[in-house]
């Protein structure tokens, strides 16, 4: 208990948690609107080009996690144009974005000289090493993404069920459509310092998985996302400190083994409607 008391006396420490609640509790129904939306190579995509962002900022000497976002936004408007033409699942371009995308990050890391931690950082995250103007930036994009998801969840499940009905009773279904994706795209490069920007479905794709095998209609998949969210992070997180392990493929293991038990749970459940 007292080993306990002094983590929590800890800055890096006290930030790690609220970054893995935000997490935890909002970045699921990113998870829940890419498996709707059937966006999982794209995401791929703007993971690597989000990686390429944050090299070409600490290539300028910029900070790396806005430099992330920014070139996630305009990964993120190319994907949201080619899945509204129903082509954003084309294995060929998507792989050249990212086969692209990972070589220049190289290049970029070797003209810099950057160490060899700070790029380790950035493909597998460092929720301890997170600064304060980093987990502010986390916490806001986590209230973005819940704020939204409450204001427009009407316009949002019409969209996702089907886009030409959504259309019929005048929901702006292109505004929408593409209002999601940048959503995603910016909570993509948000998660860069908790999970890396390879390990991002840590808390985006895995408590969404475990949330959709319970069979639940869509309010009720974003909320148990935000229940397997918090257990996989917080698991995980307690599972990286006991055994003195990486954070991220803690949480990736937690989280498997959760969306395992839910799937054998979920076993013979009726699916309900939206």
């Amino acid at each position: 208990m007292g080993d306990l008391l002094d983590l929590l006396g800890l800055p890096p420490f006290r930030r790690a948690l609220f970054a893995l609640a935000a997490t935890g509790i909002a970045f699921p129904a990113l998870g829940t609107f890419i498996l709707t939306m059937e966006l999982i190579p794209a995401r791929f995509a703007v993971m690597h080009a989000s990686l390429l962002g944050a090299a070409v900022g600490l290539f300028l000497g910029l900070p790396p996690l806005p430099a992330a976002m920014a070139a996630s936004l305009v990964a993120g408007l190319g994907v949201a144009r080619l899945s509204e033409k129903g082509s954003a699942s084309a294995g060929g371009s998507m792989g050249l974005v990212m086969t692209l995308s990972l070589g220049l990050a190289f290049i970029l890391f070797y003209k810099a000289e950057v160490n060899a931690i700070e790029a380790f950082d950035l493909f597998w995250g460092s929720v301890l090493a997170l600064s304060q103007v980093e987990l502010y930036f986390t916490c806001a994009g986590a209230a973005l993404i819940l704020g939204l998801t409450l204001l427009f969840f009407r316009e949002i499940r019409a969209v996702l069920y089907d886009r030409e009905l959504a259309a019929v009773l005048g929901i702006p279904v292109r505004s929408v459509h593409y209002g999601l994706v940048v959503l995603i795209c910016l909570g993509i490069a948000l998660a860069m310092k908790v999970t890396g920007a390879l390990m991002v479905d840590a808390v985006t794709i895995l408590p969404a998985l475990a949330a959709r095998s319970l069979r639940k209609n869509l309010r009720g998949t974003l909320l148990w996302g935000t229940v397997f969210g918090l257990l996989m992070n917080y698991g995980g997180f307690a599972l990286a400190i006991l055994l003195d392990l990486p954070t991220s493929p803690a949480i990736i293991v937690t989280g498997s083994i959760l969306v395992f038990v839910s799937h054998w749970r979920g076993l013979g459940l009726p699916e309900k409607t939206r």
